[in-house]
């Protein structure tokens, strides 16, 4: 485990990088979602109806669609700015990828901390004092706070997991090999999508039984894959 620590020592060399900009994407977020909610009051009244605040409540997924384009990203970045680095230093593959996999595992609990210390906010100040929705949503568990810990930080794991699954199939196999594991990433989509279909009532009833951890529970199952996925990749990546 030494050379994994060296190899999370590595991911956190820029701490705020890795630790504090997800958390930062969640304020701007916010943000926006204040602009929103003052232009709607400025055209209707404040605070903000009953029916428009239940409608920011149902459809507000900033939460959910803002971090995964930076956290993918970070993911691609941080499997392939360090690899040889890790290498010349000593560390195996294996203990490279457990050390980076660590890193993920604190971008994503930071991450989720952020977003229920922004939830608490909300509640405390009635949700911004006008009633505008942007954490206790639908899309987070409706103000439950181990719910949206859980949603955030396998949403965060999920997305970091298929950058570093993108970047090691680049560094392995190439431009052409990126391109043929996204491509057969979309094809293990559709085949699901078609198989769930084809199996409604099945499907439905286990979703059903998972209630609303449903979508962490299938998050956390294409986070393992695609976690398996890039590890075995990094077993192959070239220097």
């Amino acid at each position: 485990m030494t050379y994994a620590r060296r190899s999370l020592r590595l991911y956190l060399a820029n701490r705020s990088y890795v630790t504090l900009i997800p958390g930062g994407i969640l304020v701007i977020m916010l943000a926006m979602s204040l602009v929103i909610g003052v232009a709607i009051g400025m055209a209707t009244e404040f605070p903000l109806s009953a029916q428009i605040q239940e409608g920011m409540r149902e459809n507000n997924g900033g939460a959910v669609y803002s971090i995964p384009g930076f956290l993918i990203s970070l993911g691609a970045l941080a499997v392939n700015r360090n690899f040889a680095m890790a290498l010349a230093f000593g560390s195996t593959r294996r203990h490279f990828w457990l050390g980076t996999l660590m890193g993920f595992g604190l971008t994503s609990g930071a991450t989720a901390a952020s977003a229920v210390v922004l939830l608490a906010l909300e509640k405390a100040t009635n949700h911004w004092f006008f009633g505008v929705y942007a954490f206790d949503v639908a899309a987070l568990g409706k103000g439950d706070y181990v719910l949206t810990f859980a949603s955030v930080f396998v949403l965060a794991v999920l997305s970091l997991a298929l950058g570093a699954l993108f970047g090691t199939a680049y560094r392995a196999f190439g431009t052409k090999g990126a391109l043929l594991t996204g491509l057969a990433a979309a094809v293990l989509v559709v085949a699901v999508t078609l198989l769930s279909a084809s199996n409604k009532e099945i499907v439905g009833s286990w979703l059903g039984a998972l209630g609303v951890w449903a979508a962490v529970v299938v998050a956390a199952i294409a986070a393992a894959i695609s976690i398996a996925g890039s590890y075995a990749a990094n077993r192959l990546a070239r220097l």
